[in-house]
């Protein structure tokens, strides 16, 4: 019984995940110091360590540009544009270099192509669903927006791991960016209902399975897509647009607006719903086509359920 007890708290520090948390401290305080002109060659390094190494991974994202481009790509081409991703997902560690710009700097890191859009629909004042979908440093475009005075929001996923979860909360704060947690359902329906009301921009990543969500075409397969932009929309007669992130350069992106989009409404709710949502997924997917490597959903292990 000892030597149970023994290994039980031997193994509760993997269990909560504070070995990894301590692990990405010291690599974020690593990517803190460095010099920005070496950030490039060091994020590279990063992600090239990472494909090779996190082999199981690396087989899914492949699997998974396997599935979604058949014939279009040889192998060596989807072996590239995974290798790429990690090169991409790493990427996102230069947000830690942030606090060497201000923010007058930070602004000039970041172009928006589609802005007079986004200024046309907010100004009915009745709240926007964005769709984002998970593509290059998309935590960027939220700061961005935030800091040009849009009153944006964003539903999220927690973090398994409590320790980056509780750092993550610290550091939107910190950067002025709310966020709106799916921990619990009715709580979430809730405050992004009045976030709405309020003539918020509510973003909504709509490119992760979803096993409540509906039956939608995506890269020819059948997956299941959350329903949350089309029923918010729908409901609260908010406009929808889409914000898609693309990295540009080094500490150098893009947002592209579009929208707003026409939104099926007919006595049919539920058939509404799916068909709203097939499209908003099916705009997702070719945004995926044009910048395949900067799409970090690769690595989703249920992004094509079998």
């Amino acid at each position: 019984m000892k030597l149970k007890r023994f290994f039980r708290n031997f193994l509760k520090p993997f269990e909560n995940g504070i070995i990894i948390y301590i692990f990405l401290k010291i690599l974020i305080f690593f990517i803190q110091i460095i010099p920005l002109f070496l950030l490039e060659k060091v994020i590279k390094l990063l992600g090239n360590f990472a494909f090779y190494t996190i082999k199981g991974q690396r087989r899914i994202a492949l699997r998974n540009i396997n599935i979604a481009f058949g014939n279009k790509y040889t192998s060596k081409e989807k072996r590239k544009i995974c290798k790429r991703t990690f090169e991409e997902i790493m990427s996102m560690l230069e947000t830690f270099q942030l606090y060497k710009f201000n923010e007058t700097k930070f602004m000039k890191m970041v172009e928006i192509e589609g802005e007079e859009i986004l200024k046309e629909v907010m100004k009915e004042k009745k709240g926007v669903v964005a769709i984002c979908p998970h593509m290059g440093n998309f935590p960027i475009a939220l700061l961005f927006l935030s800091k040009k005075g849009y009153p944006i929001n964003v539903i999220i996923q927690n973090s398994v791991n409590i320790y980056v979860d509780r750092d993550l909360k610290k550091m939107r704060k910190k950067y002025g960016v709310p966020a709106i947690s799916k921990r619990d359902l009715k709580e979430t329906i809730e405050e992004s209902k009045n976030w709405l009301k309020k003539g918020g921009i509510l973003c909504i990543y709509l490119d992760q399975h979803s096993p409540n969500g509906v039956e939608c075409e995506f890269f020819g397969r059948k997956v299941y897509v959350p329903t949350g932009a089309a029923v918010f929309a729908r409901k609260y007669k908010t406009h929808v647009i889409g914000l898609y992130t693309i990295r540009t350069g080094p500490m150098k992106h893009k947002i592209f607006v579009e929208g707003p989009y026409n939104i099926k409404e007919t006595k049919n709710i539920a058939q509404d719903v799916k068909e709203n949502t097939q499209f908003f997924i099916k705009r997702i997917q070719e945004w995926v086509e044009k910048y395949p490597e900067q799409w970090s959903s690769w690595l989703n292990p249920g992004r094509f359920p079998e």
